[in-house]
């Protein structure tokens, strides 16, 4: 591999720090990404890397701050060869842009995403005036978490493409001398790699509107992914049901619903229940038959509905990639939760 530009410069100081990788870097039109120079098995080490040639912070915010600093610095800062290959706000020839963040879109295009307002809602959630907004940009999408409330930005790391189903392992190799490198953070694979073939690790457990709203991109088929709707009934707090991967619906919204869905009797039967000492774990299992098909229906309901308005803004976003595959995967799992309750009420009314 020929490296130029600030690739090269960065490579070149990746060297002189003393990280060491079996991977390549590569590029293509979406960024960078890094390829194996040799055939790796699983639990080999694809990373090892001092944390002195990491930018790290005791929080996120003050990783953003510092990050911010070391590029103020310019070409005085250790780590300028690195902060030179990281995004950048609109990009350039070597660099993507971060503008394809949701955190970066225009409320047009915001109020495309049919999700019942839960992208809208992470965005207002995680804006923070008060921090540099590319510096926190790169945090988000880029930062890795170390242990002992402790934060980094890891230079190879940052580069290598995030895969939800395959295992990753980091380990801290402290150094407890006085002459040595210093701690050595290791990174390890839970599956092999063949030569030339691209590298993989895991971000996460990360569903896709974590991947959307911090790295800008949706996986299909993700095995970490779970989606929630929002839920008012009249007279009583707001909650929401969430679908996991699996297509099953989180135990506490169907708690919820055999409660406030409860006739008369059913409510006395539970009160009784309570005041003996059996407490709201009665509520783990279904009250009644009639309660539970109350239940099931009010779910299937909704997540139809949902399901709906996310294959609708899907096919209004045709010609946008990114939100028409957010909002297929949604409607993909909602529709699932609602095959699996079918299956097991096939008689269910909704």
């Amino acid at each position: 591999m020929v490296a130029v530009g600030k690739s090269g410069l960065f490579l070149g100081w990746t060297a002189s720090q003393g990280i060491e990788t079996p991977l390549d870097l590569a590029h293509r039109a979406d960024g960078r990404y890094m390829t194996c120079n040799e055939d790796l098995l699983i639990g080999a080490d694809i990373l090892r890397i001092p944390l002195s040639a990491c930018i790290t912070a005791d929080t996120l915010e003050s990783l953003a701050e510092r990050l911010a600093h070391e590029r103020d610095l310019g070409a005085k800062s250790k780590y300028a060869p690195y902060i030179d290959v990281l995004p950048t706000l609109d990009g350039d020839d070597e660099r993507p842009s971060l503008r394809s963040l949701p955190r970066f879109w225009d409320s047009n295009r915001l109020e495309k995403v049919s999700d019942g307002g839960r992208l809208e809602a992470k965005m207002m959630n995680d804006e923070r005036k008060d921090l540099d907004p590319w510096a926190l940009a790169c945090v988000d999408s880029r930062a890795n978490y170390l242990g002992g409330e402790r934060f980094s930005m890891t230079p190879i790391l940052d580069m290598i493409t995030h895969d939800g189903s395959i295992q990753t392992r980091a380990r801290l190799n402290e150094d407890k001398g006085f002459s040595g490198p210093g701690d050595i953070l290791c990174l390890t694979s839970g599956r092999s790699f063949s030569k030339g073939e691209e590298a993989f690790i895991s971000y996460g457990n990360l569903a896709n509107i974590d991947t959307l709203s911090d790295y800008g991109f949706v996986s299909e088929n993700n095995p970490c992914n779970s989606e929630s709707i929002g839920v008012r009934m009249m007279g009583r707090d707001p909650f929401s049901v969430t679908v996991y991967a699996d297509g099953s619906v989180d135990s506490g919204a169907k708690a919820t619903l055999r409660y406030s869905l409860a006739n008369e009797e059913e409510l006395e039967i539970f009160s009784s229940l309570t005041t003996k000492g059996s407490g709201l774990g009665i509520l783990a299992k279904p009250l009644s038959d009639r309660n539970e098909l109350d239940v099931q229906s009010f779910i299937a309901s909704t997540l139809d509905e949902a399901a709906y308005d996310a294959k609708a803004g899907a096919a209004e976003a045709e010609g946008d990639v990114l939100v028409s595959c957010y909002l297929n995967e949604r409607a993909k799992l909602l529709e699932k939760a609602i095959q699996r309750i079918t299956a097991k009420y096939p008689d269910l009314e909704y």
